[in-house]
């Protein structure tokens, strides 16, 4: 422990510049909507809508009764309906005061989405000054997780980007296994409850990150010590961890009963994703590169930026000059080229193998081919060569694997007593790991895991590149600090100041595209909030698409009832018949249906008929007067409510 150095105190005037910083690029970088909340959305979409309504249907249930929460008002009537994707329960904590104040969704919705990186921000900055990095590099790491490319592009997406108490709770777990101080690790508690609340993906990159830590840690020598553990944890660690528990229960029940699982169909992104950015100084440069433009064959923005990775390589890679200690051992340099000839020959069966028995390889980037293995016999040849390489070296670098493996052994004993407490290593490892998780075949790893608790959640694993920018946005850090430390003293703030700079500049993707939207429920919609509840409601036209299932998702926030539409991550297959039938409304078929499931009102919208469908659909309705009764008609729009 006494190698450790304290952690660092930050003032609150640091804090509060600190997060005026973020705050403001922010603004810049999320421009136009930052400007216009209110009335634009970044995309007009089926999942923006559903987002929109996620947003309202937690505020009303904060209002009304948390008790039930997840039994939302679509799919009726289906159960537990809010866990049919993600709840987004933590974000809507910060959209539900605006809703409750403006009554504007669009609003309450892009002030949720744009806190997220002024969140990410701090979290890391904090995480960086629990680690021992100077307030320079707490804030470029903070930049970087914030602003990288690969999370700040997908601000839309809550699910994804909402991943603020990740570093949180990582900076709190690093005190904690630091200091041995119980309250830091309930803090963590708290911070994993409060991501599992906010993103079931943010739930799922903390897992990875906790286990990676803990297993890190144990094998730099940390004792494991359960039963202390146990103690610190306490009663008030296991009601923190309650809520964390208890949201998991609806998800496994939807699981159960609609049977909903990921699978390995379409897992893997374009290897050109990896080289795929919006930023403006990154089209500019992929647009040089040859071979197919990387954006027509990407499948997402992965690219995290240039001045992260070159930072990242300076912290893994740069050696700190020696301050003394014992000569370097005779004949060292021939071990250590013997070692790699040897690691080479083992990659190289490797690769022969793979060839041999699975597929050949062929990497491409870009249209750039970066590696082919298409002959074992080839790779066979290297393995070979290595051999005989290996064998010439026996005299000066004795091939004696035994004593090697103890002579390493101590030395990473050795190690690991030194860089305990030094985070380059563990978030070098917790970057390799996540980019694993998002590659790939043949080098990712996804479908050796994609079952297992937590991970199974997760559709595309592209997505744990947000964990691959936390880990670049810490080494980051540290490689900043190092540059810093090799300056003289008059210079590291201009250091400081021109990493942040290249950066911001590369990373800037300004205006962003963005669409006008307001949620303005029909006036028949807003007439049904004034009836006698409970109730529920089907509205017509119901087209085989998503969009026409959110509109009308979004209608039925002006009262907030049972609706039969719905549109989410998985669908019931009742309901996937049922909008079929729908589509012949009204017809003997589609009004039995709809009392056999016991919805009370039709809302029938002519003006989003196709062309020339509605006046057939006009002289039907006369014909059923026994099922459906006019109860209200304005602006177009009809009530009808259903006769049993």
């Amino acid at each position: 422990m006494a190698l450790i150095p304290p952690i660092p105190t930050t003032d609150r005037a640091t804090l509060a510049w600190v997060t005026a910083l973020y705050v403001a690029v922010t603004v810049v970088f999320a421009y136009p909507v930052s400007l216009a909340p209110a009335t634009t959305l970044l995309a007009n979409d089926p999942d923006a809508h559903l987002y929109l309504w996620t947003m309202g249907w937690n505020a009303h249930a904060f209002a009304t009764g948390l008790t039930g929460i997840f039994e939302a008002n679509i799919y009726y009537p289906e159960r537990l309906t809010l866990a049919y994707s993600e709840n987004l329960i933590g974000t809507a904590v910060f959209a539900a005061p605006v809703l409750w104040l403006s009554d504007n969704l669009v609003l309450a919705l892009n002030a949720a989405l744009l806190i997220t990186p002024v969140l990410c921000g701090l979290g890391a900055f904090l995480l960086a000054r629990a680690l021992g990095l100077s307030v320079a590099a707490a804030v470029l790491c903070g930049l970087v997780f914030a602003f990288s490319p690969a999370r700040f592009f997908r601000l839309s997406q809550p699910h994804v980007t909402a991943v603020q108490w990740v570093p949180f709770m990582l900076a709190f777990l690093h005190a904690y296994l630091d200091r041995g101080r119980p309250r830091d690790l309930r803090l963590a508690i708290a911070a994993f409850s409060m991501q599992a609340l906010t993103t079931g993906h943010g739930a799922a990159f903390a897992l990875v990150a906790i286990v990676l830590l803990a297993g890190w840690r144990v094998a730099l020598g940390e004792p494991i010590a359960v039963g202390r553990r146990i103690r610190d944890v306490g009663l008030p660690g296991l009601l923190l961890i309650l809520p964390a528990a208890l949201i998991y229960l609806p998800y496994r029940a939807v699981q159960d009963e609609l049977g909903l699982r990921r699978t390995l169909v379409d897992w893997a992104p374009a290897p050109e994703s990896f080289l795929a950015s919006p930023s403006v100084l990154h089209t500019w440069l992929t647009g040089w590169l040859p071979g197919a433009p990387v954006h027509e064959t990407a499948t997402a923005f992965l690219f995290p930026g240039l001045v992260p990775i070159a930072l990242a390589l300076v912290a893994v890679l740069w050696r700190m000059p020696d301050t003394g200690g014992a000569p370097r051992q005779a004949g060292r340099r021939w071990r250590r080229a013997a070692a790699i000839i040897e690691i080479a020959g083992v990659v190289a069966i490797a690769v022969a193998a793979y060839v041999a028995l699975v597929e050949p390889i062929r990497w491409r980037a870009g249209g750039v081919l970066l590696f082919t293995a298409r002959d074992p016999w080839r790779a066979g040849a290297v393995a070979l060569a290595c051999v005989m390489l290996r064998a010439a070296l026996t005299r000066v670098a004795p091939f004696a694997p035994w004593l090697r493996l103890r002579a390493w052994r101590e030395r990473w004993r050795a190690w690991a007593e030194v860089n305990r407490g030094r985070p380059g290593p563990f978030y070098a490892v917790l970057t390799l790991v996540a980019l694993l998780l998002t590659m790939g075949p043949p080098l990712g790893i996804w479908p050796l895991v994609y079952w297992l608790p937590g991970l199974s959640f997760i559709r595309a694993p592209s997505r744990f590149m947000v964990l691959v920018v936390l880990g670049l946005a810490v080494l980051s850090a540290a490689g900043l600090d190092r540059l810093r430390t090799a300056a003289p003293a008059s210079r590291r703030r201009a250091v400081g100041v021109i990493a942040a700079a290249l950066l911001l500049i590369e990373s800037v993707g300004a205006p962003l595209p963005a669409v006008p939207f307001r949620v303005d429920p029909p006036a028949v919609d807003r007439w049904l909030d004034a009836q006698a509840r409970p109730f529920a409601v089907a509205e017509v036209p119901v087209y085989p698409v998503a969009r026409s299932q959110t509109v009308f998702m979004l209608h039925a926030t002006a009262h907030w009832q049972k609706t039969v539409h719905g549109y989410s991550g998985g669908q019931p297959r009742l309901h996937d018949g049922l909008y079929d039938v729908l589509r012949g409304f009204p017809d003997r078929e589609s009004l039995a249906r709809l009392a056999a499931i016991g919805v009370d009102y039709v809302v029938v919208h002519p003006g989003l008929y196709e062309p020339g469908e509605w006046p057939a659909v006009r002289d039907r309705l006369p014909a059923f007067a026994d099922q459906l009764a006019l109860v209200y008609e304005a602006d177009g729009d009809r009530v009808y409510r259903l006769t049993r």
